[in-house]
């Protein structure tokens, strides 16, 4: 699999002039050379060929790439034929870890050949972005870096008269370890006039032909380094304290839900009840049904890498809570490291308050549709009235013409227990379970109520339907009351314009649509009123937000409405055209096998 993947790779870069090699730097070796590039170095054998075998100095460029991994300068470098002839060029290094296994290291060189330099090392190597020197096996410097001979405020022209012992102030034992081996270790220099600076001291013994010839030194400045460290502490210990303020409990888990850190938040309740621990899985303290959903979820996001919001009930110290679960992907460099962090929070309060603000719509609709309620029981009870009068008053012989009176009272007063059924019903406190219910059924019920209000307005009202739509698992009091909300705001609108419509008329309607692979069945409540302009568009669904302030307009109707829709897994969209009318879409699941 590496080996097509870099044959695909240099397949595509194959058009280039310049030479191509692949080099992984854990195993140090060479994973491809281009034809052009292994005739010019005399390359007879490039089985087994190593980076050191490939490039002069092969310590310090693999020391400039961990040090720079991501730089986009031209270095210039020696090369090796294969008479280990030195062959001076420009190269550019870039990783292709996004294309291989997390595991490697590869990275690949690019070879400009236009590019050849002539001269010392000291032309190849000054430009390197660390200081570096070289020196011979009792520490004279032969050659020192711009950067080596800055730092230390050393004269160029004198620097083969330079002792890098001396120079670094090592120790005798120091000394002796640098020329048994090659070493890293972190030292410490104070120039004149300056701040202690901390390096991180990496050796390399060079050698021709077996022998030891010198050493090499690189400089990795580590200032930087614990300058960024610190700055992290202290965000960390900010965020610490940032989330010891917060009611929320927060993990990062992996793909397979194990855990790997809990943020410690001891405020959080139900982390202490729960117990966490690192390494094991975080949904096993619920039951299976519930285990199954958060993991559905957990998939989902993995691979999607979208946020997802989910909800749990759980009994917390004898009493019911509500308990949130937001997974959140953490996104890395690297495409294999897939870690999710999850954000606890007890919403049960937030529960609590959605409920008395749904309420408080309910009974402001209650309080819109009242008077024409009022008005369409006053008139099927005084009919039923009058016929009472007819046979009290009237001795009417006939049985058949009793029966025909007797059954419009019966009409007559049904159509009023079915009314105030229906506002009963309206009012009432819903169960907090959802069933499974026919959207006709909905838009039935919803209609015997909106309707009343329509015709005391003069407003053409309709409804549009099929009857053999799926069901939906709603609780749905709640879904009439967000279609009644919508069709008040209609009746509103349309009743309010400063020049009425001739035909004022709201249609109420469902449709079955399949979208983003999934079937949805969609109320539509539509109107020809006024139509909203951009600006209020963008806030309708803000909560408190109403343009009929003074005409006793609380702003909670729509927000509410659009949290009722999320909560049952639906969207709710509004589609206008100032001055011509507005239509509002409910999308809610449609319970069908293509659902599941």
């Amino acid at each position: 699999m590496l080996n097509s993947k870099i044959e695909r790779l240099s397949q595509l870069l194959s058009h280039s002039q310049n030479g191509l090699v692949f080099v992984d730097l854990k195993s140090k070796q060479v994973l491809y050379i281009d034809e052009n590039t292994r005739e010019r170095l005399e390359l007879k054998n490039q089985k087994s060929l190593e980076i050191q075998n490939l490039f002069y100095d092969y310590d310090l460029l693999i020391s400039e790439i961990h040090t720079h991994p991501h730089s986009k300068s031209d270095y210039k470098w020696f090369l090796k034929n294969q008479n280990s002839e030195r062959i001076a060029v420009s190269v550019h290094f870039s990783s292709l870890i996004e294309f291989f296994d997390p595991d490697t290291e590869i990275y690949s060189f690019t070879i400009n050949w236009n590019h050849e330099y002539a001269g010392e090392n000291s032309e190849i190597v000054d430009h390197l972005e660390i200081p570096f020197l070289q020196a011979d096996l009792n520490g004279n410097i032969t050659y020192a870096n711009t950067r080596f001979v800055h730092f230390f405020q050393l004269s160029n022209e004198k620097i083969q008269s330079y002792n890098a012992f001396e120079i670094l102030r090592l120790s005798e034992n120091f000394k002796q370890e640098i020329l048994k081996q090659n070493i890293k270790r972190i030292i410490e220099f104070q120039p004149q006039k300056g701040k202690l600076v901390s390096f991180q001291l990496q050796s390399f013994i060079t050698t021709d032909q077996g022998k030891q010839t010198g050493i090499t030194i690189l400089l990795l400045d580590l200032s930087e380094l614990q300058n960024a460290e610190r700055i992290l502490k202290y965000g960390e210990d900010k965020l610490r304290t940032f989330f010891a303020t917060m009611n929320n409990g927060f993990v990062i888990i992996n793909q397979e839900a194990k855990i790997i850190e809990i943020a410690p938040i001891f405020k959080f309740l139900l982390f202490q009840v729960f117990a966490f621990e690192v390494g094991e899985d975080i949904f096993h303290f619920f039951d299976e049904k519930v285990r199954s959903k958060m993991l559905n979820v957990l998939n989902s996001v993995v691979e999607n890498q979208n946020v997802e919001t989910t909800e749990f009930e759980y009994l917390l110290l004898g009493e019911e809570r509500t308990f949130e679960i937001r997974f959140i992907p953490v996104r890395r460099y690297d495409p294999y490291d897939k870690k999710i962090m999850l954000v606890f929070s007890d919403i049960t309060e937030a529960k609590q308050m959605d409920r008395q603000l749904i309420e408080s719509m309910k009974f402001a609709s209650i309080g819109e549709i009242a008077a024409g309620l009022a008005h369409e029981i006053n008139n099927p009870l005084q009919s039923a009235l009058l016929y009472l009068d007819d046979l009290i008053t009237v001795d009417e012989t006939d049985p058949n013409e009793r029966r025909n009176i007797l059954k419009k009272i019966e009409s007559a007063n049904l159509r009023i227990r079915d009314l105030v059924k229906a506002l009963l019903d309206l009012g009432r406190m819903e169960s907090p379970n959802r069933d499974f219910v026919s959207p006709y059924y909905i838009l039935v019920r919803t209609s015997e109520l909106v309707e009343v209000s329509c015709r005391k307005k003069n407003i053409d009202f309709k409804r549009r339907a099929n009857p053999n739509l799926p069901g939906i698992f709603v609780r749905w009091q709640e879904i009439e009351q967000v279609l009644i909300n919508c069709v008040v705001n209609s009746i509103n609108a349309l009743s309010e314009m400063e020049s009425l419509r001739q035909f004022p008329k709201i249609e109420l309607g469902i449709d079955l649509v399949k979208n983003q692979k999934k079937e949805w069945v969609v109320f539509t409540v539509e109107d020809n009123g006024p139509g909203i302009d951009d600006e209020t568009l963008e806030k309708v669904f803000l909560p408190l937000f109403t343009t009929r302030r003074n005409k006793q307009g609380t702003g909670l109707g729509l927000s509410i409405s659009k949290k009722i829709i999320a909560e049952h897994g639906g969207e709710i969209y509004i589609k206008t055209k100032e001055g011509t009318g507005t239509k509002v879409e409910i999308y809610l699941p449609a319970h069908t096998d293509d659902n599941g």
